[in-house]
């Protein structure tokens, strides 16, 4: 069984069991992405999944694991049925995008990859890095807040304002990292001025050969993914949004005003230039009213964005606008209902959702939409859903304040090598989703083949179970006309039995004979039937065969005659 899971696209299926004296082992063929080069054969015993369950235990979830059996846990059914179930229990794993991007799955899956102690070497380059800084040291490491795995979080203090907590965040460079360093460390002195109402300045930010570190004001409310699964912001990720114990989704003019601000800021993004693709409710934070947006950043690192293996499986999604729009979709039905959509589209809307905020949803998320088009930032803007409410209460585009109108300023050559950048990215993404769209069709045609190899061989088999039907109502049709006749199966086979008997052992009478004689019996079944004695047989052959012709005449003498 193959599926796909998040963050990337990831198939995994138990081939065979391997064979020994004393255990078992489980071979799992894992595939990254659509090519099937990049695979691999892992083997795991059952032990290996009581302890991947074990570990699974924090998110809360109840995860369908086979139970262990004390005697006959050998037996060759029980090795099938157990399989079958492990089968089952890694499915559910990989259809939950919370625990498909843990940690200890992924160690599973690719021990290879994720044996690296990832929290130790970040720490390792953060000292590096804050080595010439005097204005900041680093306090504790807070695992484990986030859902990438290479994102580490850190607890850091300022010399200058010793009391105030700030979050430091160290991140590996992504996939789609195509700036010079040179480049990237222009945009990050941009960025480190950058002014906006509805996105969270950052306090100091740098980067190196290996990854960028930003460091920003510390929230205690958390995001609002946070508070829209009422979760404490410093708890570990999967405990925290795995199984929450309730959701609490916002009004709807709460979720028209954060709407309308979340736009402004892709506006503002997508205006100057600058890749982001990184919106979800994990990067937002709500202040005095406002959203304040988060990893600004995340985009010139080359991260791959929280919903790629979602707009990944749609062709129309191919710019970065677009997928700033799916995503802004998939944001606001996470605060229209609480909890995120786990799919890639959505056609059915719960019954309470209003009718402007459905048709936002339905013109974003919906089959339709993602085949044909997802609109556009300015469209979205002027939808009435949007356009009828208030940015907010303390602020508005036409009479900000000069701090609080936006700016961010880049440079010619920057402003080049963004445009190229975010070429390359898209052109990455519809590169992607060719080969998605490629092993899809391969997929369907073998599910076609093996469904026309199943049809044929149905119909075969049907075809040979009438045949063999028709042959045996034929033998009872004819065995059943031989007993009407008064006639035996056996004897009708010999061409003389009919013309010297009427039934077994009687000749016929010669004519001008009559013989007063009780009715025969009615004929015995078939079955009952006595063979015929062969010396009896021969018998009545010789009888009928007879001919007086062949007799050599006698001479009488004299005497007899007198």
């Amino acid at each position: 069984m193959r599926l796909e899971i998040f963050p990337k696209v990831v198939k995994c299926a138990l081939e065979m069991v391997d064979s020994s004296s004393t255990y078992k082992e489980y071979i799992i063929r894992v595939q990254r992405g659509p090519l099937p080069e990049k695979s691999w054969h892992i083997y795991k015993r059952y032990n290996d999944f009581v302890s991947l369950h074990n570990l699974l235990q924090i998110s809360g979830l109840n995860l369908p694991l086979p139970p262990k059996r004390l005697i006959g846990n050998m037996d060759r059914e029980f090795i099938a049925e157990r399989q079958t179930g492990l089968q089952n229990y890694l499915n559910l794993i990989l259809m939950n995008p919370i625990l498909a991007s843990s940690l200890p799955v992924k160690k599973f899956l690719d021990p290879d990859n994720y044996a690296t102690p990832f929290q130790e070497l970040a720490l390792q380059h953060v000292s590096m890095a804050l080595r010439s800084e005097v204005n900041y040291e680093v306090v504790k490491p807070v695992p484990e807040i986030g859902w990438r795995l290479r994102k580490h979080y850190f607890l850091v203090k300022s010399r200058i304002s010793p009391k105030e907590e700030m979050l430091l965040s160290w991140v590996e460079h992504g996939p789609d990292k195509y700036l010079e360093d040179r480049d990237l460390q222009g945009v990050f002195k941009s960025l480190s001025n950058l002014q906006h109402p509805y996105i969270q300045g950052v306090e100091f930010l740098n980067c190196n050969e290996v990854g960028g570190f930003v460091v920003r004001g510390l929230n205690n409310a958390g995001s609002l993914r946070d508070l829209l699964c009422t979760a404490k912001p410093k708890l570990q990720f999967m405990k925290k949004y795995a199984n929450p114990k309730q959701y609490k989704p916002l009004s709807t003019s709460d979720m028209a005003c954060f709407g309308r601000q979340i736009l402004e800021v892709l506006r503002f993004l997508s205006e100057k230039g600058l890749p982001f693709g990184h919106l979800h409710t994990g990067n937002i934070v709500l202040e005095q009213g406002r959203v304040k947006l988060l990893d600004i950043e995340n985009g010139v690192l080359g991260l791959p964005s929280y919903y790629r293996p979602y707009f990944v499986q749609h062709k129309k999604i191919q710019t970065l606008e677009a997928v700033d729009i799916y995503c802004f979709g998939h944001v606001l039905y996470e605060m229209a209902f609480g909890h995120p959509l786990h799919e890639s589209v959505c056609d059915i809307f719960p019954s309470n959702c209003p009718p402007l905020l459905k048709s936002v949803l339905e013109s974003i998320l919906s089959t339709d939409a993602c085949k044909g088009g997802v609109p556009t930032i300015a469209a979205l803007l002027t939808h009435p859903f949007f356009n009828s409410t208030e940015l907010g209460s303390s602020y508005s585009l036409s009479n900000s304040s000069q701090s609080d109108r936006p700016h961010l300023k880049f440079s010619s050559h920057v402003k080049e090598a963004l445009r190229e950048t975010r070429q390359k990215i898209e052109n990455r993404l519809k590169d992607e989703q060719k080969m998605v769209r490629h092993q899809k069709r391969l997929v369907r045609v073998q599910e076609l083949l093996s469904n026309e190899e199943e049809k044929k061989k149905r119909k075969q088999k049907q075809k040979e179970q009438l045949q063999k039907q028709q042959n045996q109502q034929k033998q009872q049709h004819q065995q059943q006309q031989l007993v009407a006749n008064g006639k035996s199966p056996e004897r009708s086979e010999s061409p003389n039995s009919t013309s010297t008997a009427t039934s077994a052992g009687t000749v016929t009478p010669p004519s001008g004979l009559i013989e007063f004689s009780p009715p025969p019996p009615p004929p015995a079944p078939i079955a009952s039937l006595p063979s015929v004695v062969p010396e009896r047989t021969a018998l009545l052959g010789s009888i009928c065969n007879f001919n007086k012709s062949s007799l050599r005449k006698t001479v009488t003498n004299d005497l007899s005659r007198r």
